[in-house]
């Protein structure tokens, strides 16, 4: 087709393609715009940053009440109906032909605009000075149907638009200027706002970014400069905002513009696709972190595959892909009864423990088996003590199967587990990851876990072999004693251990994959090796939680009994995990009173300042004591994170001593920060651009 670009020639081009549009052409002309005007390539899979958000809207987000609120001129019976029709601007009179106009009754000041795009304004400061057949013959070009702001890459909401000409009130404030307060509004909430002036001169327009505390921010919005002199915050700055937020309950996005003339607010227009989403942000953050305030529906490119409303596009590629996967394996579906009430799958060579339920139909009986989320259907069901089935098999796939994964080793490939990984952190994080340029933190940390190969990355996540490790870098009086390490827990002689200790899984994470033994006199042994017996099966390995391809896999699960340290006055000592990015400690998360209902986890930066984030647990809100060893913590950081671009470094302090606790290359991994915002605020730290 070729590259356009000159709005007037867009609006024509696409009016005439007409319905030869589709939206595989559509993805094809928006990504070549955005790449062109945007600067990098767009992201309708996994939107993140502000711009992809708009034009994954414009695509997939069809609220009919889009269509009144952005016509100009309907726009004002839903905001009577919402907030009352004294925040519009006064209407004089509308038609629907231009040739209709009655200048004469017209005031000697007014406002003549077209409600179905944007600029559409003339400003009449006097009357008898206007050309009124050449303002007709422009607002006549400007009715003509492919000047409708649909056809200026596909704004959805003016499709179905009719065109109206419409004479408003000429309102001005005192100086002779209007300011106009475009309040940006992120699922009903006001997030942020922009201070335009001097608008009816592109050469003096200027643009001023403020948070939701009227902190001006240090951003540009495309060419168009900032103020010399900063403007003043409106006097009716809460009342814009309590009428913005009515205004936006029923929207995921939407920016509310107001004017304010003394003591009097008056609405704008209500904009769902600010500058169409094609006007960049510099710095290139704020257009990731803006994203990061807008909560997109539920319903994520559904319609156009035929999925219902619940299931994701991406998870239906991922069960499809994965479904070929386990058809490819062929014969390895294969039950056996090993005892009456202990029965086992035989999956891929694996003997996997399963569940049987069987469903009588008027035609035949149905077994299913279920193994941790897989379903198989066998229809048929021969009474033999051993089968190999290989046709008439039903499955369903769901997500996070550590077993199943272990089970299908070999057979699910790189590109199915990074679908998987996608998956997951939609469901968990809320927002399809970014894995061609991440930005936020945990994007970032999963394009590692995906794509960063390192050796020494076994040695230092596994539990037992990081001890020679820390060792070896820093001394052995900052490693915990280990008292013994086990392959089998029948080598562990309990009589020879001490009163106290602690049982770890070398290769897994979680409190579950933790024993605190305070007193051994209370232990059930039986049940205490059953338990450890568990942890030693192989699909217990972190890599295995997210099927990610991570050098994190260990060879072998192995038992970790370590030493017993406790700090005086607590039942757990705190725990000090710094964020370490290239080699240097970026912030910490501080656990205090762990295994107790005074828990606590607070994020602090290295000046020891409580941030304003949580993930889990209770965040503190009064200041949090600093370690004594904090500056030895940190100096032990920069030398066990050489080498790595990413890894958590954790610390315990006990009677004045320092101790590693472990170190963790996947933390809290599709775990969500609270705010959204933090999750790219902390991805700043983290540079990957070296390894990309």
């Amino acid at each position: 087709m070729g590259k356009y670009h000159g709005t007037r020639d867009v609006k024509k081009i696409h009016y005439r393609m007409g319905a030869a549009l589709d939206e595989k052409m559509k993805i094809e002309i928006l990504s070549d715009a955005f790449k062109n005007r945007v600067g990098y390539e767009l992201n309708l899979k996994g939107p993140q940053t502000m711009n992809e958000k708009i034009m994954w809207m414009k695509l997939y987000y069809q609220n009919p009440l889009i269509t009144q609120c952005s016509d100009k001129f309907a726009v004002k019976d839903y905001v009577a109906k919402v907030v009352g029709a004294q925040y519009t601007v006064p209407t004089i009179a509308s038609w629907s032909d231009p040739d209709e106009i009655d200048f004469d009754s017209l005031p000697d000041q007014f406002v003549l605009k077209v409600n179905w795009s944007s600029g559409y304004n003339i400003i009449v400061r006097d009357k008898s000075e206007l050309d009124r057949a050449a303002t007709v013959e422009r607002l006549k070009k400007w009715m003509v149907p492919d000047r409708n702001a649909y056809y200026q890459y596909f704004n959805w909401g003016y499709k179905h638009m009719k065109p109206v000409v419409y004479a408003e009130k000429y309102i001005e404030q005192v100086d002779g200027q209007v300011y106009d307060y475009k309040f940006f509004m992120c699922g009903g909430k006001f997030k942020y706002m922009l201070i335009a002036t001097d608008r009816e001169n592109d050469q003096e327009l200027t643009h001023d970014f403020f948070d939701s505390d009227f902190n001006v921010l240090d951003v540009s919005y495309g060419e168009i400069k900032r103020a010399k002199h900063t403007p003043e915050k409106p006097k009716n700055f809460q009342k814009m905002i309590e009428v913005a937020e009515q205004l936006a309950k029923p929207f995921p996005f939407v920016r509310v513009d107001f004017y304010e003339i003394g003591d009097e607010i008056f609405l704008g227009e209500m904009t769902f696709y600010p500058a169409g989403g094609l006007k960049p942000f510099y710095p290139q953050k704020f257009d990731y972190f803006f994203g990061s305030l807008i909560p997109l529906p539920q319903k994520m490119i559904t319609d156009r595959e035929g999925l219902s409303n619940k299931i994701s596009a991406a998870a239906y590629r991922a069960n499809r892909k994965i479904k070929a996967g386990l058809k490819a394996v062929g014969h390895v579906f294969a039950h056996k009864h090993v005892y009456k009430q202990n029965k086992s799958l035989v999956l891929c060579g694996i003997r996997l423990p399963y569940q049987t339920h069987t469903e009588i139909t008027e035609t035949c009986r149905k077994r299913y088996v279920h193994i941790l989320g897989l379903e198989i259907c066998y229809k048929k069901l021969p009474l033999k003590t051993k089968e190999t089935v290989n046709e008439n098999i039903a499955f369903k796939y769901k997500p996070n199967l550590p077993m199943t994964a272990f089970a299908l080793e070999g057979k699910i490939t790189p590109e199915i587990q990074r679908i998987h990984c996608e998956q997951k952190a939609y469901a968990q994080l809320g927002y399809f990851p970014n894995l061609t340029n991440p930005s936020s933190l945990n994007e970032k940390i999963i394009w590692l876990a995906l794509n960063y190969k390192n050796e020494n990355i076994k040695i230092a996540a596994d539990k037992g072999r990081a001890k020679d490790w820390i060792i070896q870098r820093v001394g052995a009086e900052y490693v915990i004693p280990a008292i013994g390490v086990y392959d089998d827990v029948n080598k562990i002689d309990f009589d020879r251990l001490p009163k106290q200790f602690v049982a770890k899984l070398n290769d897994g994470w979680g409190a579950d994959k933790i024993m605190v033994v305070r007193d051994k006199s209370q232990l059930n042994i039986d049940k205490t090796k059953a338990v450890l017996s568990s942890w030693l099966y192989p699909w217990n390995n972190y890599y295995y939680q997210n099927m990610c391809i991570t050098d994190e896999k260990m060879a072998k699960p192995t038992i970790l009994i370590e030493e017993y340290i406790q700090q005086e006055g607590k039942k757990n000592p705190d725990d000090f995990k710094f964020y370490c990015c290239n080699g240097e400690p970026k912030f910490a998360l501080v656990v205090s009173g762990r295994g107790t209902k005074e828990q606590s986890r607070s994020f602090v930066d290295m000046e020891w300042n409580v941030l304003p984030v949580q993930r889990s647990g209770k965040l503190l809100d009064d200041k949090v004591e600093k370690p004594a060893c904090c500056e030895e913590m940190m100096r032990l950081c920069r030398i066990l994170s050489e080498g790595f671009p990413f890894v958590r470094v954790d610390f315990y302090q006990v009677d004045g001593k320092v101790y590693v606790g472990e170190l963790t290359f996947t933390p809290g991994m599709f775990l969500q920060f609270k705010p959204q915002g933090w999750d790219y605020k902390l991805g700043e730290y983290l540079d990957l651009s070296h390894l990309m």
